[in-house]
């Protein structure tokens, strides 16, 4: 699974949860069991957050704590780009276009409460590599031995940027994330203001305090997530038809294992043939998400449904399912199978997760 889509199954689970029984959701406790901060105080690094229509932010325990009702759940439902053929869809706004195109998830996410239902896209953030201000790394060139040649440095790198205004006034007014950029373009310019290698002489002290400045920020590896809304929704779209995605789901599998078995593919075979198995066994609690999914009491069918929905997103970069290629007619038969699993796949994930909003 990848991290976006297992983010959005905890926030649907989790969601429901607290909607049905608040007092019995232990954010510390679930935040520690996926390593996601959804609480505005959580010390996780990686966190999720929901957008208004204002570009406000909150955490999705204050997101879900404004709207909640006894009516109130949260659904997955396909995304307008997966009805569109040309992945272009013309009622989302630009931006959430954009968005989407830089890293979309399963789905919208639903938020329902009697006739009222938004939609939020995810999407991945990338949290800044450092968190140094204009005015940190201003004191930190300041104090550098040769500090007069990095002024002198940067008033040529940044010359169309300080219009008439200082280095240090032009440092200052950047934004954090204005810094990451700034930060790149500074730190070439040291192999004209402090050049290192033969012919030149190594200062330590220089090198340690350089390293030390310059190390990123502890959350830097951590992906954080946010929903963007996209507008009004619409309920009756979630999908929750258990019997009908499995046996699309079966019916799917079975059809592309029998295409590799015919391609002699039998690493292949045996991955789809365990992915079948899969709806059938009792589901054990050997990975985050099927942990997750028995703790919030989904039903036995439901949890089988999403391992084997798990098991079958095949379609990834190098060394993948979809990295294959065939010649003459199998070529087509391998894109139909193949988008049918796909499709199969992800209604089959999330008519699953939705049973936590029964």
């Amino acid at each position: 699974m990848r991290s976006l889509d297992v983010c959005t199954a905890l926030l649907v689970t989790t969601g429901n949860r607290a909607l049905r029984e608040p007092s019995m959701v232990s954010w510390e406790a679930i935040e520690d069991f996926m390593s996601i901060g959804l609480r505005a105080e959580s010390r996780m690094y990686s966190r999720v957050t929901v957008l208004d229509e204002h570009g406000g932010r909150r955490s999705f325990q204050e997101w879900l704590s404004a709207l909640a009702s006894p009516q109130a759940r949260l659904w997955f439902a396909p995304g307008p780009w997966e009805t569109d053929p040309q992945g272009d869809s013309a009622e989302l706004p630009a931006h959430i276009r954009e968005a989407f195109l830089g890293g979309g998830g399963w789905g919208l996410l639903l938020f329902t409460d009697g006739p009222r239902s938004e939609r939020f896209m995810p999407r991945e953030v990338r949290p800044r590599l450092y968190e140094i201000s204009g005015r940190q790394l201003f004191e930190f060139y300041r104090g550098r031995k040769r500090a007069d040649a990095w002024e002198e440095a940067l008033k040529r790198e940044f010359a169309p940027e300080l219009q008439g205004r200082s280095v240090r006034a032009f440092l200052e007014s950047r934004s954090l994330d204005d810094m990451q950029e700034v930060i790149q373009r500074f730190m070439p310019l040291s192999v004209d203001v402090e050049p290192v290698g033969e012919g030149h002489e190594v200062d330590t002290d220089e090198t340690v305090k350089w390293n030390l400045f310059f190390s990123p920020a502890p959350g830097s590896t951590s992906l954080s997530f946010e929903y963007l809304p996209v507008g009004p929704g619409e309920a009756a779209s979630a999908e929750r038809d258990l019997s009908r995605c499995r046996a699309a789901l079966a019916s799917a599998l079975e059809a592309v294992r029998t295409f590799a078995d015919k391609q002699d593919l039998k690493y292949w075979s045996k991955h789809f043939r365990r992915c079948l198995l899969r709806l059938s066994l009792e589901p054990q609690p050997l990975e985050d998400l099927l942990e997750l999914l028995l703790t919030h009491k989904l039903p036995v069918p439901a949890v089988q449904l999403a391992n084997a929905a798990m098991a079958s997103d095949v379609f990834g970069g190098m060394g993948s399912w979809n990295d294959l290629g065939f010649d003459g007619p199998d070529a087509q038969v391998y894109q139909e199978l193949s988008n049918r699993l796909l499709q199969a796949m992800k209604s089959a994930f999330r008519a699953a997760i939705n049973s936590s909003a029964a």
